[in-house]
């Protein structure tokens, strides 16, 4: 028996003898459910009228955002057979974005659902896959520069692809347990821990970036030149650095190691001591302007602020 407010009992509809669910939280505290079972979230669906929208981009944001923000269907409509361009950005956020399917489509509208069972998500294998793919894009930028060999930096934004679309996921799980905490239950993942990779795969997926950028500009000086100086062995040495430094930021939050993410901070401020100490060039305002060796210095100075972002969240998250 439960004895509550009057006041609120009756705002919610309930009499007498009735039946009402309750759920422990993970801080000690209970929250009541007044038709008595947890319920299940609702699936919602988000609208998009795409019969005057030209520019594919803008289309593909919104249809991220609807992603991100939890509806679990999206509808897109034209008032007239949808274009090319407007189907072409539908399949490649479908391809890109997990768990979504196109249910129905017709000439004037598509129907995407969500089909992934999310209490199938653990955070920490999000991370190390993100992990593996970001370490492999680094380690064949950084042996392109050396080895003037290029071919291992073709794929590069397929890779990247697929760290946005792990972060998005977190992102969208993230706002879904916000709205219905009763998801967090049934995932067995505490809010907390969510938003706490969520920070952190903001920052990885950032440095996924960065390495996209840095391959566009050693790929564009191949391209004007024919061919490129290749970066000395100092130069690939302290890039091999900044891959080691990446995997341990990383693992100090996975695990929780104080002692290591303290390492990593300290790591990071020599690295980027000496990367500025044998530059000649320290501050890069236009990559093409410089040569592969300065960029590439100027990589690891930005992977090893990248780092210490890192380790310092793995502070809070091992005093949690």
């Amino acid at each position: 028996m439960i004895t509550l407010p009057k006041e609120w009992a009756n705002s919610v509809g309930l009499n007498k003898n009735d039946t009402v669910g309750v759920q422990s939280q993970p801080d000690g505290s209970l929250t009541l459910y007044p038709k008595g079972n947890v319920p299940v979230p609702k699936r919602c669906t988000k609208a998009i009228d795409a019969t005057k929208i030209k520019d594919r981009s803008f289309l593909n944001r919104q249809l991220i955002g609807a992603y991100i923000a939890g509806h679990t269907s999206m509808l897109i409509t034209t008032e007239h057979p949808i274009p090319n361009a407007v189907s072409g950005a539908i399949a490649n956020f479908v391809q890109t974005a997990i768990g979504l399917e196109i249910i129905e489509a017709d000439d004037t509208h598509v129907l995407i659902s969500d089909l992934l069972e999310h209490k199938a998500i653990e955070p920490k294998k999000t991370v190390e896959r993100m992990r593996l793919l970001i370490k492999g894009m680094m380690n064949d930028l950084y042996e392109a520069a050396y080895t003037g060999n290029l071919d291992g930096i073709d794929d590069m934004k397929l890779r990247d692809t697929e760290i946005d679309r792990i972060h998005w996921l977190i992102s969208r799980q993230c706002n879904i347990c916000q709205k219905n905490l009763s998801t967090t239950s049934r995932m067995n993942i505490p809010l907390s821990e969510l938003t706490a990779t969520l920070s952190l795969t903001r920052v990885m997926e950032a440095v996924g970036d960065h390495i996209i950028i840095v391959s566009k500009y050693l790929r564009k000086m191949m391209e004007a030149e024919g061919t490129f100086a290749k970066v000395d062995k100092e130069t690939h040495e302290c890039s091999t650095k900044a891959i080691e430094l990446f995997t341990n930021s990383v693992k100090s939050w996975v695990e929780k190691d104080m002692i290591l993410a303290d390492k990593v901070v300290k790591d990071s401020d020599s690295m980027i001591e000496l990367a500025t100490r044998v530059s000649k060039s320290p501050v890069v305002v236009d990559c093409l302007s410089v040569s592969p060796r300065e960029l590439i210095l100027f990589s690891t100075k930005r992977i090893a602020e990248y780092c210490k972002a890192i380790a310092e969240t793995a502070f809070n998250v091992a005093m949690d």
